[in-house]
């Protein structure tokens, strides 16, 4: 099978939209939920997003989605959180706020051709993992909260479960047409390769991998920490990227965000998958492929960030903000072979 000629791209990859001001976040945060609050905008690629802090010390995070994004997966979203909030209700995940119509989400007309969903949820207080210094405690117990959260959405399903999304692992090849547009310095031969060895060595193995929707964006800008005890995991945050894929590449997303500059460029995401094997184990034919889909999602978030920066450029600097250090990460893994890695892999889970 050739690897797909054309790139399939999700319309929040692409839409242009006018952010909200922090005015209009007040006004949504009076006018339909009751809340009087002074609003912060927050970074951001595409949605709308701010703190709301209220007198009284309450925080909220309002969230005004891309018009790109269509309604019923917004609504996977929001209900995904309200089914882990119940299956597992110490799980430090966003809460979700109804409206005083009762509503967990509501559209919001801009204008004639643009609605956008809006969802407010409680805030995550905390230190972003990526602020935090990193240890191989705080590692394991990510690990071990990416399970929990598995295991918490092992029973959820929604209509939206199977939409195509840009940045599920199993839809890389799609990526190809992306890798054609990329400026011709800069290691699209390398990319290539590795679409090449994900369509021979991994794709085949895909239809008999467990899956299930999964959070699919575990990186450590969405893992808050305890500032007082920073190897505790106060908070998961953006579900924005949930899709049905196997759990497999969950962990594979997540093990990759967790790779650090030390002497082992595997040990870090070693330490993550430690924790996470202790809770729902994984089988010995993902074990197997583990190591080459970190390599591969590598590849992937290269390859996507740099595509959008190039339609992008007014927010480039934003979009690029961590791809050297993802080129630098992806090179010192790809020197590593497959077999020595995954015998490392498994050595430490079968500890």
């Amino acid at each position: 099978m050739a690897i797909p000629q054309a790139a399939s791209i999700n319309p929040a990859l692409t839409a242009r939209s006018q952010l909200l001001s922090e005015a209009e976040a007040v006004a949504i945060a009076s006018g339909y939920y009751g809340v009087v609050a002074e609003a912060h905008r927050l970074s951001g690629e595409k949605d709308s997003n701010f703190r709301l802090a209220t007198s009284s010390g309450d925080e909220y995070l309002l969230k005004v989605v891309n018009p790109g994004e269509a309604p019923d997966v917004t609504n996977l979203h929001t209900l995904a959180l309200m089914h882990v909030a119940g299956r597992d209700p110490e799980l430090p995940v966003q809460r979700v706020v109804k409206t005083l119509e009762g509503l967990p989400e509501f559209q919001l007309q801009i204008s004639e051709d643009d609605v956008r969903t809006v969802r407010l949820v409680t805030f995550s207080k905390g230190l972003l993992q990526r602020k935090a210094k990193q240890t191989p405690a705080q590692r394991h117990n990510i690990g071990t909260m990416l399970a929990r959260l598995q295991i918490a959405l092992a029973d959820f399903s929604h209509p939206a479960e199977d939409h195509f999304s840009t940045w599920d692992l199993k839809n890389v090849l799609s990526l190809k047409g992306m890798v054609d547009d990329l400026p011709t310095s800069g290691g699209k031969d390398e990319l290539y390769a590795w679409l090449s060895l994900f369509e021979n060595d991994i794709q085949p193995h895909v239809p008999a991998l467990r899956a299930q929707l999964v959070h699919n964006d575990l990186n450590s800008d969405n893992i808050v920490v305890d500032p007082n005890d920073t190897d505790q995991v106060a908070g998961i945050i953006d579900f924005g990227d949930m899709v049905k894929t196997p759990v497999l590449f969950d962990v594979a997303v997540a093990a990759a965000y967790q790779l650090t500059e030390a002497t082992d460029p595997l040990q870090a995401a070693i330490e993550f998958v430690q924790g996470f094997h202790a809770l729902r184990a994984l089988t010995p034919h993902e074990i197997d492929l583990l190591f080459r889909s970190v390599v591969v999602r590598m590849a992937m978030r290269i390859i996507i960030t740099e595509w959008r920066a190039v339609r992008f450029p007014e927010n480039s600097q934003y979009i690029l903000r961590n791809t050297p250090q993802a080129w630098r990460q992806f090179h010192r893994l790809a020197d590593i072979s497959n077999e020595q890695a995954t015998s490392a892999i498994a050595a430490a889970l079968n500890k």
